[in-house]
């Protein structure tokens, strides 16, 4: 029986109280949980982190009990907040590897959430996060000198070194300038996604 800490990337329904829950934690790489839900208890949500203990039985992953750890409450926000979460979710769950441990991806998704609480925040801080998973990743490829604005250079050179509540606090940034950082994770995950 082990215990960690997980965040949630994706549930699947296999029967009327059963599901599959892909997870991952800074201890292990991405696995999959077989996880039996409860009358008696809230269902475990996607984008949230909880405290799974677990067991292997046969070589199955089965959870035992969970506590919420770390909740998104995405009660005041709008559709472009959430759907900023579920990019995030999403690219997590397609491009972490399984066989890969990567404790700092899941340090940053505990500091963001808090973040991505905040219409005021998200879209910066998701932006932010998702650059710095790609570098993390080495997916992401250094921006074209000759074709990028000069603060996305500025800002990709820096988006690992540094942790969300320095990045969120630069004041140079305008609009233009997260636009272009979207559009440049955008492409970079188009290419490599597909």
């Amino acid at each position: 029986m082990f215990s960690f800490d997980w965040i949630v990337l994706k549930k699947i329904k296999v029967k009327d109280n059963k599901n599959i829950v892909s997870v991952f934690s800074k201890e292990f790489w991405k696995i999959s949980i077989w996880h039996t839900e409860s009358k008696n208890k809230i269902s475990v949500d996607i984008w949230n982190i909880y405290n799974f203990t677990s067991k292997t039985e046969n070589w199955i992953n089965k959870v035992d009990s969970y506590k919420a750890k770390n909740i998104l409450d995405t009660s005041e926000l709008w559709f472009q907040e959430i759907n900023n979460i579920l990019k995030i979710n999403y690219y997590l769950e397609k491009i972490l590897p399984n066989w890969m441990v990567l404790e700092s991806i899941f340090l940053d998704y505990n500091e963001i959430i808090k973040l991505l609480n905040s219409i005021e925040n998200n879209e910066k801080a998701s932006t932010f996060f998702i650059m710095k998973l790609l570098k993390t990743l080495w997916i992401a490829k250094e921006p074209d000198r000759r074709n990028s604005w000069i603060n996305l250079i500025k800002i990709f050179s820096v988006v690992d070194i540094y942790n969300f509540q320095t990045l969120m606090k630069i004041e140079w940034l305008c609009k233009n300038d997260y636009i272009e950082m979207m559009n440049f994770n955008d492409m970079t995950l188009t290419y490599y996604i597909n």
